[in-house]
């Protein structure tokens, strides 16, 4: 038996939240380190990071017609202000995931959907609540 084999395999809570975050998970399988995918609390911790620097993402006057709605297994959905802007949304979502996939990990967004239903989106006027966000995603 190596010496390798008999210290304990801990992480530290700082490596485990990151691997939550981050949205890979390894998993052990007979002493080899195999990746178990994407974790579903990454989807939405991506949402909001998104949410959070949207307007840098599609620019001032575009952040303010549309905002993410949800985020899951790579599927970004929009939510518009109102039927034209869901046109002009559908025509540039190529290029906002183009920017987004550049901007955070390649390959994050893989599908782009626009709605208009405003149900899950967060509300922007909180600024306690999204400075202390900022605070936490920073660190």
């Amino acid at each position: 038996m190596r010496e390798n084999d008999r210290k304990p395999k801990f992480k530290t809570s700082a490596e485990v939240l990151q691997s939550l975050l981050s949205g890979r998970n390894e998993k052990s399988v007979g002493g080899k380190k195999q990746d178990s995918g994407i974790d579903h609390m990454a989807d939405q911790f991506s949402r909001w990071k998104l949410w959070m620097n949207w307007s840098e993402v599609v620019g001032p006057t575009t952040a303010q017609c549309c905002e993410p709605v949800s985020f899951h297994q790579g599927v970004l959905t929009l939510w518009v202000k109102n039927s034209t802007w869901l046109t002009q949304i559908s025509f540039m979502s190529e290029t906002i995931k183009n920017t987004i996939n550049q901007k955070y990990a390649s390959n994050m967004v893989k599908e782009i959907r626009v709605t208009m239903d405003r149900k899950n989106v967060p509300q922007s006027n909180n600024q306690d609540f999204k400075n202390n966000l900022q605070k936490f995603i920073k660190k």
